[in-house]
């Protein structure tokens, strides 16, 4: 009798020791803007997440919020910072006032055709300036990553020259690319993505500028025939954590979790779009679709033709009080064409 107490007593002691175990484990809600599907969901997110428990032996534990569940990409530097949700990815294009300088990489033909060495470019140019950590201070940065650039798509029409594209109703997303595409002598046709595959089935536009990564998705790819790979832009992202939830892990876990983020995270989600970009390729290749690159000569006109927006990203770091913008630019443009080799 005595036994069969000691062992009810010695399991109620480990029930309440492991449910105190699980109570005082940190729990950081991260929000993604993709979907539980999304290639970096499953193959950078998800398998992060599940190491940061690993790493600390449970005492950090990551729970996904998929599709924007807690708040929208546009208010992640606010919602991270005031702790609406504890990790988020923060994009410069949508707090662009505060984030000027962190969105140099964004700049027209700065990053190149793959995301691996865009990532790799960014994270550089994060950890080796200053002024850039200022800007995100509010925010405890783990990693960050770009996408592949930008790119022109037709439906019917091929471009290998700017003489082709004048005059080209092509949708855009964002002003910046409008922008870009009337600098080029397009015409540009602002609409969300989500509106451009019947855009083009109607004939309404004639291409798109896009990176390739959403065109099969969204069944943009069975209209296109055409690719000018352009490398127009890309856009950077920034995995930040919340301050005080960072604080309340201890120094040890802070360094194991840093170990597995940084510099081996960006490269991941690099390699990761690139691995999805070049299957969608091979699939609209097999399936007749021609693609060009731009020659060297056509390269450097364009580049020439979409320095007004550079400029004004100049003129507007120098009004937030950054003394010397275009040096770093210049900085950006040396990291990418290392990285590019």
């Amino acid at each position: 009798m005595k036994k069969k107490q000691w062992m009810v007593a010695m399991g109620l002691f480990l029930s309440v020791f492991m449910l105190a175990g699980s109570a005082s484990a940190l729990n950081l809600r991260f929000n993604v803007m993709y979907s539980p599907k999304h290639p970096l969901c499953k193959e950078v997110f998800d398998p992060w997440a599940n190491e940061v428990k690993k790493v600390t032996e449970g005492r950090v534990k990551v729970t996904m919020f998929y599709s924007n569940a807690l708040f929208k990409p546009k208010d992640a530097l606010d919602a991270v910072s005031s702790r609406v949700g504890d990790i988020g990815i923060v994009l410069p294009v949508y707090a662009r006032s505060r984030l000027i300088l962190n969105s140099v990489m964004d700049q027209p033909m700065v990053a190149g055709e793959k995301a691996l060495q865009n990532s790799e470019a960014l994270w550089e140019m994060y950890q080796s300036t200053p002024e850039l950590q200022n800007e995100l201070k509010s925010v405890k940065v783990l990693w960050s990553y770009m996408n592949p650039a930008f790119q022109l798509h037709f439906t019917k029409k091929e471009v290998k020259n700017l003489q082709e594209l004048q005059n080209v109703i092509i949708s855009a997303g964002g002003a910046t690319q409008t922008q870009i595409l009337r600098l080029l002598g397009a015409s540009p046709e602002a609409m969300p993505m989500v509106e451009v595959f019947l855009a083009m089935q109607k004939g309404v536009v004639e291409g798109c500028f896009l990176p390739y990564a959403p065109l099969r998705t969204q069944k943009i790819a069975d209209l296109t025939r055409f690719h000018t790979n352009a490398n127009l832009m890309a856009a950077s992202f920034f995995i930040s954590v919340n301050k005080d939830a960072w604080d309340k892990i201890s120094d040890q876990d802070k360094k194991a979790i840093e170990a597995i983020s940084g510099l081996a995270a960006a490269k991941k989600s690099g390699q990761v779009f690139d691995a999805a970009q070049k299957g969608d390729v091979a699939w609209m290749a097999k399936k007749g679709d021609k693609f060009f690159s731009l020659s060297p000569d056509q390269k450097k006109l364009w580049a020439e033709k979409i320095a007004p927006v550079r400029n004004q990203w100049i003129e507007e770091a120098k009004a937030k009080g950054y003394a010397d913008p275009q040096k770093l630019l210049d900085k950006a443009l040396a990291v990418m064409a290392e990285k590019s080799r």
